[in-house]
């Protein structure tokens, strides 16, 4: 009876890690997409590697922005500012608070998903009269006025009245506390944070783009107008969040699809079984009797054999439709030779001296909730793929062992699976990410664990006839 349990319990968790990925995977990416703001990953982030360019180099002006909005012919440019002050602060009255500043202007919201808690973000008025208006935090509200509804207060930066227009919320999702750092954040308008702070840059651009599928048309684009207004294209980070959001999406996809594969493979080894059992009932009994006897006094074995194998059939079909999709390689990564030892070495070469031009590179907040979510999402795959997949297996290998009947197997493993979803679901809830089954995914999950608990159960008991 303990063994039983024991064995019920390693299954459970096997269909639950399984399933993790497929629910809570894009959840993740689902997630990321909105904390990206209205345009979401539609776009491209430009933003400059050398943080300690003091000189400005490297940093854009707003002539500069005005510029590239003609050379790409878009109106939907972002900007962010930053400051070099080792410690600024926020006082109001004879209290200090350490924070971080960020300049932008009235269209940051469109590319980041900010919740206000009350009151409104910066407007195109306020930012071209240079308005010394600010949004605060909730956090940071609470710790300077000791409550949140703090619109219409006054706080002091850079020795100068801001008069706070906004409250945002804190991001309680898995992700946002990922990305924090613990320090609340001001936003100002830019123009004015470059007046007031000499050590201020705009050094992070977010430029809104169509998708252009798997093609890196956008970045090239966005590279040929950074250079026809005088700057190196190769001082900037230039990433299109399109083509990051076709490699997120595809890895939930990725895992529905190996299990789809594995069902599909067992159906096919089913059928090959199924074939193999009528024809050796057939030979057999055509050694003794004629054809057409055999036939007829086994017509209902074999019409339930053929049965089984157009429904197996029209499982796989099915399977194929719910898991097919078209894998996306970020075309830096494909060899112009299929074997191309010296090819790998030097992307990996590249990417080390990536990683040492880039230090003490301050990635914007876009990046880091990419950056995060890509993270978990790996972090998902291993578990569900390794993990889950090593309890599933071994789960199956003790239940044969049990030699349950399979009416009694069924409903037991259908109320694992909606246990299962269940709990996903709630996990889901208390990471803050929104809930969105994958119909298909599931599904193919089902099928999954049916063929290898049902199917395969069978076929170790099946003999040659």
């Amino acid at each position: 009876m303990k063994r039983r349990k024991a064995v019920w319990v390693l299954t459970f968790f096997g269909i639950l890690l399984m399933l993790s990925f497929i629910i809570l995977g894009g959840a993740l990416v689902e997630q990321c997409a909105r904390l990206n703001g209205i345009y979401s990953m539609q776009k491209v982030l430009v933003s400059g590697k050398n943080q300690a360019d003091l000189q400005g180099k490297n940093s854009f002006s707003i002539d500069d922005i005005k510029r590239l909005k003609k050379e790409l012919s878009t109106k939907y440019i972002s900007y962010t500012a930053r400051s070099s002050l080792v410690d600024p602060s926020v006082s109001s009255g004879s209290m200090v608070f350490p924070f971080r500043l960020i300049g932008t202007d009235y269209m940051y919201p469109m590319f980041s998903g900010l919740s206000l808690e009350e009151g409104s973000f910066i407007t195109q008025k306020q930012e071209e009269e240079g308005a010394m208006v600010a949004i605060i935090d909730e956090e940071l509200a609470w710790d300077v006025f000791r409550t949140k509804n703090a619109t219409g207060k006054i706080i002091d930066i850079f020795g100068a009245a801001f008069r706070i227009i906004g409250v945002m919320e804190k991001e309680d999702s898995i992700i946002g506390k990922l990305t924090d750092d613990g320090l609340p954040e001001v936003y100002i308008p830019a123009s004015v944070m470059l007046e007031l702070d000499t050590t201020a840059r705009i050094t992070d651009l977010q430029i809104k783009t169509a998708d252009a599928n798997t093609l890196d048309q956008n970045t090239t684009d966005v590279s040929a107008a950074i250079r026809q207004i005088g700057k190196d294209p190769s001082s900037y980070n230039i990433s299109d969040y399109n083509l990051k959001l076709a490699l997120m999406k595809q890895k939930p996809l990725l895992l529905v699809f190996i299990l789809g594969i594995a069902s599909m493979l067992i159906l096919l080894s089913h059928v090959k079984n199924l074939i193999k059992e009528i024809y050796f009932l057939i030979r057999d009994r055509c050694k003794t009797d004629y054809f057409s006897n055999v036939i007829k006094h086994n017509l209902k074995g074999i019409g339930f054999r053929i049965l089984e194998m157009a429904l197996s059939l029209t499982g796989i079909v099915l399977i194929w439709i719910g898991i097919r999709f078209t894998l996306y390689i970020p075309p830096q990564n494909i060899p112009d030779e299929l074997i191309n030892i010296s090819y790998y070495s030097d992307l990996i070469k590249a990417a080390i001296q990536e990683g040492i031009q880039n230090r003490g590179y301050v990635a914007p907040q876009a990046e880091l909730i990419v950056n995060a979510s890509d993270m978990l999402l790996n972090l998902f795959f291993c578990i569900s793929f390794i993990l889950g997949f090593l309890l599933f297996y071994e789960g199956l290998r003790e239940l044969k062992e049990l030699n349950m009947n399979s009416s009694k197997l069924i409903p037991v493993l259908g109320l694992l699976f909606i246990l299962s979803m269940g709990i996903l679901t709630a996990a889901a809830f208390l990471s803050g990410l929104p809930y969105g089954t994958d119909v298909k995914g599931v599904l193919v999950a089902w099928a999954f664990i049916y063929v290898n608990f049902i199917i395969t159960r069978k076929e170790s008991g099946v003999k040659n006839v």
